[in-house]
């Protein structure tokens, strides 16, 4: 800042000043005070009345007390449309740019975990187990990379390295997780911090089938509702379902909350023996086992006390049921194809066959 332009502001601030301190003082001078100078005045020499004065005083110091206001506003703060411009014209880009993250931020929010082991009880070794070309779990990570909104951000978690070895080789994400863990629940757990996100996809490591619409609609429930876990459900309509122990049921309240997992039929229709007619009654959902959970559920889940209906429907959902979480339904009409046994994996087989998919 050079000489001149000091003086200038030097000059600005006397104008403020002066105005806004003799504005203020006309304004707030009291009556014996303008008695006084009302004598010397030539208000007085023309016989103008000393009341009159005092408004005219009073009224010229609000004039300069507002002008110093606005003479302030103009210098400090007033700039013109035209000098705005750029001003518009770079928040503009801000904001262009605050939407192109919070698309990346998007598909960082959410990620696919993909639980997997080698020691199943009725099928040793089943996420290697090649189905039409290619291995069980290989197809349920490349169905899992269709998300649209999980992108790439798809994890296998395991215990075994010899799932580790293949994931590796075929460029998947993978975290090497504790065979202590009871559950694909507590894998995720365990794996989290190797994960960034803030919504997890449970998705079962032996559903090749699993449709990407699914895992999509478990997302978009969380996006609508910001609910703390989500799962999906299909309508029973064979009877015989109802008393199969296999088949997980799901109670649901009006709202498509969850009020309870079980493998028993709910509600019970009292006095009615044909379970054929108990659909005809009431609307009866089974379980798919596609999870959705955030991430504060998870952090939390090992502090949840151990659940009774947990340890006797051997549901791992439950725990959380227990301690008051709830779970939003979203309805599908996917029929689960697992892949459990030898015999489920010939089925299979032909399931792609019949529909000719690679």
């Amino acid at each position: 800042m050079n000489y001149k332009e000091v003086l200038i502001s030097i000059c600005e601030f006397a104008v403020i000043g002066f105005s806004v301190l003799l504005g203020l003082t006309l304004m707030l001078k009291n009556d014996e005070a303008y008695s006084e100078s009302y004598i010397d005045s030539k208000f007085c020499a023309l016989s103008i009345s000393k009341n009159c004065y005092k408004k005219v005083m009073r009224i010229l110091g609000l004039v300069l007390f507002l002008f110093g206001l606005a003479f302030f506003y103009f210098m400090f703060f007033y700039t013109p449309d035209d000098e705005l411009e750029p001003v518009k014209e770079f928040w503009k880009d801000v904001e262009k740019s605050k939407d192109a993250d919070s698309l990346i931020l998007g598909f960082a929010m959410f990620a696919i975990a993909i639980p997997a082991r080698m020691s199943s009880t009725r099928f040793p070794g089943k996420p290697l187990a090649m189905l039409k070309g290619k291995t069980v779990i290989q197809r349920v990570y490349e169905k899992c990379l269709q998300s649209k909104y999980a992108g790439d951000n798809a994890y296998i978690l395991t215990d075994s390295p010899q799932i580790c070895e293949f994931a590796e080789k075929m460029g998947a994400k993978y975290v090497l997780t504790s065979p202590e863990c009871k559950n694909g629940t507590e894998r995720i757990v365990e794996a989290l911090p190797e994960i960034d996100a803030e919504f997890f996809v449970n998705v079962q490591g032996d559903e090749p089938f699993i449709p990407v619409s699914l895992i999509d609609a478990i997302i978009e429930k969380r996006m609508q509702t910001n609910c703390e876990l989500a799962t999906a459900v299909v309508r029973i309509d064979d009877p015989q379902d109802l008393d199969n122990p296999n088949v997980v049921k799901a109670l649901r309240n009006k709202d498509g909350k969850i009020l309870y997992f079980s493998r028993s039929p709910l509600p019970y229709v009292r006095g009615v023996a044909d379970k054929a007619k108990w659909l005809e009654k009431c609307a009866y959902f089974r379980h798919i086992g596609i999870y959705g959970y955030s991430r504060k559920s998870l952090l939390n889940y090992n502090s949840l006390p151990a659940s009774t209906l947990e340890n006797c429907e051997m549901l791992e959902q439950l725990r959380f049921v227990d301690s008051g979480y709830e779970f939003m339904a979203v309805e599908s009409a996917y029929k689960s194809i697992g892949i459990d046994t030898p015999q489920d994996l010939a089925e299979a087989e032909k399931f792609l066959e019949s529909t000719q998919q690679c």
